[in-house]
This record gives structure tokens, C-alpha cells and sequence, in this order.
């Protein structure tokens, strides 16, 4: 070893040494009852001493007799002196450079040792009494208790997200076994390749397609071709006059309905609505898997989805899903949302004219498209437990601008 690394290593072991002596000496100038540096040392009769305001809190707290908490001697707060040699030591110690690596207040100068809720960081005793004296919040802790107090937080959040992640995992699961009970496609398959033999060679060689089988509405035709196979088609529903607001008319045929100026004098029915401009279709679902569409083209403002049987239908509640509501709205023509918990703003890429609503019972299914595009708009994820009704809501008229009803579209 040369000289300049002895040096060096002997300059370390003195640092060290001194940083031990130093904090010994600490631990003689802290009060034995708030384990801080002494503020305004109290020397009692006995010799020992202490904070002027710890003795004191710890006196008020005794029923008679006052005396010294380190060797159990009566003492009288008249014959205490105020120890001006430790005040200065305390000062002077509190300087040295190898106490600096302690986090200390900016303000006082002493070491942190509480937790403050109010401020939601760590204090020394001095800004505790600062607050106290204003009375500002006495929710201080010590910081051995607040570590504990944030441990069981972090492992009540922690349980949380696990359970969350848990039925996270459960419901991908899920899906994934849905998916796979739908791999069949032979039946498509086959539909194809009959399609596929009524082309002619010359057709194909003249690249010629016939204009009234390959260039008219496709999507029609081939739903009319594949209509036997595809499951569910569209659910021929009607409306629930039973279930009607007063204010709502109801077409003949019971497909349509929209918002009339005059209230009709009806039946209170039990099912009816009184303040939900609303009504329900009159089949209701305990299984299966269903479809429809409904027009919504030249309307400012809908809502319609799934509800429970059970939903409060006299005066208002919050259309939720923890209510028995599954519903998407528009509002203001180009404002749409689904009123999940949180809602959700939905993006409109093209004008919405018909909603496709999809209820899978078993699978705890709600969702929305665009029955157009067959663009997806929004899905439910729930539990159903009982009857399910489509509902269908279609707002005010507002003077004629939002009077064209919402109607059911039928299978041709």
C-alpha cells in the first residue's frame, strides 16, 4: 500500500470515528421524553433534564404528585433552572458538518421525526407546536406510525387490484372459450363454394361480372342468402303499450314511437313510467342469444339498450348498469355515450341512422354497432340474474326538432 492510499484510508477511519463519537454525544442532548434535541432544557432538582414543555405536558398528565420521569424523585417546577449550557451545546453540535447527512426541517433547523396528514410530509416538533398554536389539524404521527398506517393502505389497494386482476383473468378466460365454441364455419364454408359454382367459365374469363347478381345492395342479398344460418337473426320485437309514458305514441303495428305534445290520460300501471320518457318492448329475455336494429336517422337525441325487470319505472334514479341499465344515448346530434359507471363519450366516424343491439344472456353481453357498417360501438360486461327488456327512449320533441320516432326494423 502506498503512502497517499494510507493517508486517504486513515483520513476515513478518523471521519468514522468522529461521526460515532459525535452521535453518542446526540443522545445525551435529546430530551429522554420527545427523543429530540433539547428545546429550552429544564434542569430539575435531581440533575436531570428535559423540555420545558415535555415535563410539563408529562406533569399535567399525572393526578397529584410532580416528579422527575428518570429516577422517580419529587420535584418542584419552582426549584427547576433552565440549563443554558445544554441550549448552547445544542446549537453548536447541531452545526457540525457530520450531523448534515440527517433530513432536517429548512425551517428550524431540527430533525424530522413526524408525519403530518395535513401537509403529507415530514415535520420536526417545532412545526407541530407552529400548527397546534393556529389550530391547524392534530393529526401528526410518529413516523415509525405512519409507516405502518401507509403499509396496511398499500396492502388494502394491493388486495384490490389483485381481485380486480383476478376477475380480469376470469373474464379473458371466458371470452376465450367464447370464441372458440363459435370456430365453426364449415356452414359458411359450404354457402361459399355453392356461390363460387354458380360462376361460369366465360364469366370468369371475360372478367365480366353480371351487374344484377355482383353490383346491387350485396349486403342485402347476401343476408337473404345466409339468413338461414346465421344466428341470432333480427328479433321481431314490439313495444310494451302497458309500459308507454303518458306523453309517448305508439304506431298501430307497435314499432314505432315518438314524443307527443299532449299528455294522454292512462292507467298508473305498476310497469308504466312516469317520469322517463321510456318504453319497454314486450318480450323480455331469461336466455339465449338476441338481435335487433332500430332507426334512429334525423333524431337529435335517443337512448335505448337492455334493462332489468326490477328497474324503478316511477320517478327518476341513475341509468347505471348497478341499476339494471345497459344503455348508449345521443344527445345534441353528435354527442354520444354509454352510461356505463364511469359514462363513456363514444366517437360518431359516419351519421348513426341504425343502432344493431346484440344481448348474449349467458355470455353477460350488451352490445352496440352501427347496424350500417357492423362497426362496433360499445359493449356491457355483466351478470344477469333475471328478465331483461329492450328499452327504448325517444326523448323530447323539442318543438318539432327531435320528432321523428324511433322505430324496430323487421326481417323482410
Amino acid at each position: 500500500m502506498d503512502s497517499g492510499s494510507y493517508v486517504e484510508m486513515n483520513d476515513t477511519v478518523t471521519q468514522i470515528h468522529s461521526k460515532v463519537q459525535i452521535q453518542d454525544i446526540t443522545k445525551e442532548l435529546h430530551c429522554p421524553l420527545c427523543h429530540d434535541w433539547f428545546r429550552d432544557p429544564l434542569m430539575l432538582s435531581c440533575g436531570h433534564n428535559f423540555c420545558q414543555i415535555c415535563i410539563q405536558n408529562f406533569w399535567k398528565q399525572q393526578a397529584k404528585e410532580t416528579f422527575c420521569p428518570e429516577c422517580k424523585m419529587l420535584c418542584q417546577y419552582s426549584n427547576c433552572t433552565f440549563n443554558i449550557v445544554v441550549e448552547k451545546l445544542v446549537e453548536k453540535i447541531k452545526k457540525l458538518p457530520l450531523l448534515k447527512g440527517h433530513p432536517q426541517c429548512p425551517e428550524h433547523g431540527e430533525n424530522l421525526k413526524l408525519y403530518s396528514k395535513l401537509d403529507g410530509k415530514l415535520i420536526c416538533f417545532q412545526c407541530k407546536d407552529a400548527r397546534l398554536s393556529v389550530g391547524q389539524s392534530k393529526e401528526f404521527l410518529q413516523i415509525s406510525d405512519a409507516v405502518h398506517f401507509f403499509t396496511e393502505e398499500l396492502t388494502i389497494h394491493q388486495s384490490q387490484l389483485e381481485a380486480t386482476l383476478k376477475e380480469l383473468q376470469s373474464l379473458r378466460n371466458m371470452q376465450k372459450d367464447a370464441i372458440a365454441a363459435y370456430k365453426d364455419i364449415t356452414t359458411l364454408l359450404e354457402s361459399l363454394e355453392q356461390g363460387m359454382r354458380v360462376l361460369t367459365p366465360r364469366e370468369l374469363i371475360s372478367r365480366k361480372l353480371s351487374l344484377g347478381q355482383f353490383k346491387g345492395p350485396i349486403q342485402y342479398i347476401m343476408w337473404k342468402e345466409m339468413q338461414s344460418t346465421l344466428s341470432p337473426g333480427l328479433s321481431p320485437l314490439t313495444l310494451d303499450p302497458k309500459t308507454a309514458h303518458p306523453n309517448l305514441v305508439l304506431s298501430k303495428n307497435r314499432t314505432s314511437v315518438w314524443h307527443g305534445d299532449i299528455k294522454q290520460v292512462m292507467p298508473d300501471d305498476p310497469e308504466r313510467f312516469d317520469s322517463s320518457v321510456a318504453v319497454l318492448g314486450s318480450k323480455g329475455f331469461t336466455s339465449g342469444k338476441w338481435y335487433w336494429e332500430v332507426e334512429v336517422a334525423k333524431k337529435t337525441k335517443w337512448t335505448v339498450g337492455v334493462v332489468r325487470e326490477s328497474i324503478i319505472r316511477k320517478g327518476s334514479c341513475p341509468l347505471t348498469p348497478e341499476q339494471g341499465f345497459w344503455l348508449i344515448r345521443l344527445r345534441n346530434q353528435t354527442d354520444l355515450k354509454a352510461l356505463d359507471l364511469p359514462s363513456c363519450s363514444l366517437k360518431l366516424t359516419d351519421n348513426l341512422n341504425k343502432v344493431g343491439i346484440y344481448l348474449d344472456y349467458e355470455g353477460g353481453q350488451v352490445s352496440f354497432y352501427d347496424a350500417k357498417t357492423m362497426n362496433h360501438i360499445y359493449t356491457f360486461s355483466s351478470t344477469f340474474i333475471e328478465k331483461l327488456y329492450p328499452y327504448f327512449c325517444p326523448c323530447l320533441n323539442d318543438g318539432g326538432e327531435n320528432k321523428e320516432p324511433l322505430q324496430i326494423l323487421h326481417p323482410q
